[in-house]
């Protein structure tokens, strides 16, 4: 499937630069993990789970590393259903064909959850 190029309405406080805002001084932490947990170490049957649906996170994976993409779902300029396709699994090549240009590391940062080791 190609990418249309369309963008969607986003809600009120939930554009690239509010996401900014709530990710920019670090302190911000996504992760939804239980506080002071450490990076995980994340296997095909862990990032399985994790599908963005029936109230589960959603986490992907991006250049070996994994991300729980649930809290900038609604920030994703391009709607939630079309970033939720690299819900639990790589989605580092999806990614790149359409957002070469995208710093994912520093845009989600607050996110990282661990590394993916299969």
């Amino acid at each position: 499937k190609k990418p249309t190029g369309k963008e969607i309405a986003l809600a009120p406080g939930h554009s690239p630069l509010d996401w900014a805002r709530l990710t920019q001084n670090g302190a911000a932490d996504l992760r939804n993990l239980p506080p002071g947990t450490n990076y995980l170490r994340v296997t095909p049957t862990m990032l399985r789970y994790y599908t963005g649906r029936k109230g589960k996170d959603a986490w992907t994976v991006l250049g070996g590393k994994v991300y729980n993409i649930t809290p900038y779902l609604p920030f994703h300029p391009g709607g939630e259903p079309e970033l939720l396709r690299c819900a639990a699994r790589d989605g580092t090549k999806l990614f790149g064909e359409i957002h070469p240009w995208v710093n994912y590391e520093q845009m989600l940062a607050a996110c990282l959850v661990g590394i993916f080791v299969p």
